[in-house]
C-alpha cells in the first residue's frame, strides 16, 4: 500500500477588507472596523506518487465581490490567480483531477469553472442551501443571499453539473485525504478536509473556525454560524483532531505555512 502521507502549499488568491467582527461570536466583539484577510485554497500534493488535489477557488472576480457582497475593499494581482499559484509548484488548471469545495461562498467557488477535468467535490447539504438560500433578499449584507455568488452556483448545476460529486455526511477521498463534515456551523453544509502528514494530521477548515488563537484554542465560535451549540462543538473536535489547523483568512498561519506543511515541529 503506498504511503499515504501528503504535502500541503497554501495558495495566496487574493486579498479582502472585512468586517472584524467576522472573526468572534457578536456579543464577544462589537469591533466594526474593517481588516485585511487572505483568500487562500490549498494544493495537496501525494509525497510518494499520485495526482494532487485542490481545497477551494478563492472569488471570482474582485469588482464583483465588492458589488455583490456588500463588503469592503477585494484586491487581485496577476501572481494571485490560481493559474499562478498552481505553476508555483510545477501544475497547470489542467493537471488538477479534484477539487474539494470546503463550502460554497463566493470566495471560496468562485473558480469552480477554472479546473476543466476536475471533480467537484460538494457536501449536498452545502448546494442545496446555497441554491435556496436561508435569508431575506432585503438583507444589505452578504448580498441577500448570505455570501453565495448565483453565478457560481448556475455553473456548478450546468455547465458542471456531471462532475459534481455530492457526499452526505465524512468521506475519504483518497488514502489520507477525508471530507469531514460540520453541520450548521458556518454554513449548512461547511467541511474541513482532514489530511494526514508525516508530521501529524492538518485539518483544512475553510472558514469553519477563522482565526486560530481565538477561535480554536480559546473555543469561542466566530461570528458568523448557523447554530451556537454546533460551532462549539466544531471548537472543540478540531483542537482535539488536528496536529495543525489551517483556516482560509489568517495571515499568520499563511505566513506560518508559507513554504508548506511538513516543515518542522508540530504547533502547540
Amino acid at each position: 500500500m503506498p504511503n499515504p502521507d501528503w504535502k500541503i502549499y497554501p495558495l495566496l488568491l487574493g486579498e479582502a477588507d472585512v468586517p472584524q467582527v467576522l472573526d468572534a461570536f457578536w456579543s464577544l466583539s462589537r469591533e466594526k472596523s474593517l481588516v485585511s484577510v487572505p483568500i487562500t485554497a490549498w494544493l495537496l500534493v501525494p509525497q510518494h506518487g499520485g495526482e494532487p488535489i485542490l481545497v477551494d477557488t478563492g472569488f471570482r472576480d474582485a469588482e464583483r465581490c465588492v458589488q455583490l457582497q456588500g463588503l469592503g475593499p477585494h484586491r487581485s494581482k496577476p501572481e494571485w490567480t490560481l493559474k499562478a499559484q498552481l505553476s508555483k509548484y510545477g501544475y497547470s488548471l489542467e493537471d488538477i483531477p479534484t477539487v474539494i469545495f470546503t463550502h460554497l461562498h463566493y470566495d471560496h467557488a468562485g473558480g469552480c469553472g477554472l479546473l476543466p477535468r476536475a471533480k467537484i467535490i460538494i457536501q449536498r447539504t452545502e448546494l442545496q442551501a446555497a441554491a435556496v438560500p436561508m435569508v431575506s433578499r432585503e438583507l444589505d449584507f452578504g448580498g441577500g443571499a448570505l455570501f453565495y455568488d448565483r453565478k457560481d452556483i448556475a455553473e456548478l448545476i450546468d455547465p458542471l453539473w456531471s462532475r459534481v460529486h455530492l457526499i452526505d455526511g465524512d468521506e475519504e477521498i483518497a488514502p489520507g485525504v477525508r471530507c469531514v463534515l460540520f453541520s450548521n456551523t458556518h454554513t449548512p453544509g461547511s467541511q474541513a478536509v482532514y489530511v494526514r502528514t508525516s508530521a501529524g494530521n492538518a485539518v483544512i477548515l475553510g472558514d469553519i473556525a477563522r482565526k486560530v488563537e481565538l477561535n480554536v484554542n480559546k473555543g469561542i465560535p466566530p461570528g458568523l454560524f448557523y447554530d451556537l451549540e454546533a460551532a462549539y462543538r466544531a471548537m472543540k473536535k478540531i483542537k482535539r483532531d488536528a496536529d495543525f489547523v489551517l483556516p482560509s483568512h489568517d495571515y499568520e498561519e499563511l505566513r506560518k505555512y508559507s513554504e508548506g506543511l511538513p516543515f518542522g515541529e508540530k504547533q502547540a
